[in-house]
C-alpha cells in the first residue's frame, strides 16, 4: 500500500496549499452569508458582499497578479509610474 503524504519541498507549495484552504473556507463563508442576505431580501448588503468577495477572492486565488495590479495602481496614484 502507498501512503499519501503531503510532501512540501519549498515554501511555494506550502503557500499554495494554505491559499487553497483559505480560498475554500472563504467561498463557504461567502455562500452562507449570501444565502442569508437573499432570504432576508437585503439586496444592498448582498451586492456589497459580492463586490468585496471579488476583490478578496482575487487576493486569495491570484496573489501574484493582484500584487502586480495594486503596485501599478499605487504607482499611478503616487506619481512614481
Amino acid at each position: 500500500m502507498h501512503a499519501t503524504t503531503l510532501a512540501l519541498t519549498t515554501g511555494s507549495e506550502l503557500r499554495n496549499w494554505i491559499l487553497a484552504v483559505a480560498g475554500n473556507l472563504f467561498a463557504a463563508i461567502l455562500a452562507v452569508r449570501a444565502v442569508g442576505y437573499f432570504i432576508k431580501d437585503e439586496w444592498g448588503k448582498m451586492i456589497t458582499l459580492v463586490v468585496a468577495a471579488v476583490f478578496v477572492g482575487a487576493m486569495i486565488w491570484l496573489p501574484d497578479e493582484m500584487r502586480t495590479l495594486l503596485t501599478g495602481v499605487w504607482g499611478k496614484v503616487a506619481g512614481s509610474a
